[in-house]
């Protein structure tokens, strides 16, 4: 398992960006966590982050906060703020939540192009996945997501999916594995959309999901935070 670091790895932010804002940096450690710059169990100390990205502690506690309030932080009296580690029963509980809405996503989105829908945006996105995307990858599974939803055009789920922390499950699987557990199936749930088959749509995002909790039992407990409650996966 890698050893969290006690300090954020240089990310320049540009001249003039408006990076300052608490926004900016709750953006910058989530896209952190996807591209290895954050790793979950990593203290988060504040005068590291007022001089690495140039702000004031107002604006560093406030994001701290809202990510704590997001499941992704979390913040102890005396002790500060650390990224969350999963344990194992969190790990399960979260993606299982997250198939059922990814499945839905799908399905809906197939019934769209059912109803004159055009795909090509989310075909689009998709395909920035398969290579090295140039905005990182954090960006593009994200506008990939976000592309799926909006095609659906459910407005719940616009809501609820981008609160699940399931980067917080790929951050400890790629600290493990050396990669987040991407497996290419992309591409049956996006086929399966463009030929408007909800069923076969629901079915293929369903399983991408699932094929990560099925991994979870086999993989050793130095990947996840110790149990909250007895409960065992």
């Amino acid at each position: 398992m890698s050893r969290p670091a006690s300090r954020p790895a240089p990310q320049p932010v540009r001249p003039g960006h408006a990076a300052t804002s608490p926004a900016m940096l709750i953006r910058d450690i989530l896209h952190g966590l996807s591209d290895g710059r954050y790793v979950p169990g990593q203290r988060l100390v504040e005068p590291d982050l007022m001089q690495h990205y140039g702000v004031g502690r107002s604006s560093v506690r406030e994001a701290l906060g809202r990510l704590a309030a997001g499941g992704v932080v979390e913040q102890a009296p005396h002790r500060g703020a650390r990224i969350r580690r999963l344990s194992r029963r969190e790990s399960r509980d979260l993606l299982r939540v997250a198939e059922c809405l990814l499945g839905l996503a799908a399905r809906e989105a197939a019934e769209a192009v059912a109803a004159g829908a055009d795909p090509a945006p989310l075909s689009s996105a998709a395909a920035d996945l398969r290579g090295p995307p140039p905005e990182g990858v954090a960006r593009a599974r994200a506008r990939y997501y976000r592309a799926l939803v909006a095609l659906g055009g459910n407005s719940e789920l616009q809501r609820q999916l981008p609160a699940l922390q399931i980067h917080l499950v790929r951050a400890q699987l790629r600290a493990l594995r050396g990669h987040d557990g991407a497996d290419g199936s992309h591409g049956a749930i996006i086929a399966s959309i463009a030929r408007a088959d909800p069923d076969a749509a629901e079915a293929s995002a369903r399983a991408h999901v699932s094929r990560l909790i099925a991994s979870l039992p086999g993989l050793p407990d130095s990947a996840f935070a110790p149990a909250r409650d007895a409960k065992a996966v």
